[in-house]
């Protein structure tokens, strides 16, 4: 009787997780796509290239990415179908963790090292505040919130890694693409590297990523036991 009243209420925590993480990222990338606009004279100035729209950015990208996985992870709530939750499982090990905590730990870390020349002043007027914690902070607080309350069966190591890899290597051609095309690096701080520093940039946040992935994995481990 009392694992069944427990199940009954893991179940209920979890859809509301999903339902509030899903209404609030939802939210929030449908302003930031609809309202958020940066003046034409930061595409003037050179410190944004005039392509991509908001499909440039990570942060946007790992946004729809996030808010897909709670839709499906309502789904998996309310239709209880095992090829949901396989593919809710390897989205959350793969994908999910791994670039909310990029997202995150690398913004605030390039914030901390110099703001002006990762989030200028003037995007305080365009972006708000509420807004760049969703983004930035929420993305990773509903990530660690679904590590605690439902259990994943982790993929194959190998499987887990070959999906992180393949979207941060697409991200990082999509990002060479656009400088190749435009001259302008999607994130203006980039033009202070020079060559091999900008590569070691590059090697560290992937590096990073997959320590990220290793990471969820551990606290799955630990939180369920049934971790690889």
């Amino acid at each position: 009787m009392e694992r069944r009243i427990w199940l009954a209420n893991a179940h209920n925590i979890r859809l509301v997780l999903h339902v509030a993480a899903s209404v609030h990222l939802g939210y929030a990338l449908y302003y930031d796509y609809m309202y958020v606009e940066l003046p034409a004279l930061a595409v003037e100035l050179r410190l944004e290239p005039p392509m991509g729209g908001k499909f440039k950015y990570l942060t946007f990208l790992t946004g729809l990415l996030q808010t897909g996985y709670y839709l499906l992870a309502l789904g998996q709530d309310l239709c209880r179908l095992r090829a949901l939750r396989q593919l809710r499982d390897y989205l959350l090990a793969s994908l999910v963790v791994p670039l909310a905590l990029t997202v995150s730990v690398t913004f605030w870390t390039l914030c901390a090292i110099n703001r002006v020349s990762i989030y200028p002043p003037f995007l305080d007027e365009v972006y708000p505040k509420w807004l760049n914690r969703t983004m930035h902070c929420y993305v990773v607080i509903y990530a660690l919130l679904e590590l605690c309350t439902t259990a994943h069966c982790y993929p194959n190591r190998g499987k887990g890694y070959a999906g992180l890899a393949a979207v941060m290597g697409c991200y990082l051609i999509w990002m060479h693409l656009v400088h190749y095309w435009t001259g302008i690096w999607i994130y203006p701080f980039l033009d202070a590297l020079f060559g091999p520093l900008r590569l070691c940039f590059f090697a560290l946040i992937v590096a990073l990523s997959f320590g990220y992935y290793r990471l969820g994995e551990h606290i799955n481990c630990v939180l369920w036991d049934n971790g690889r």
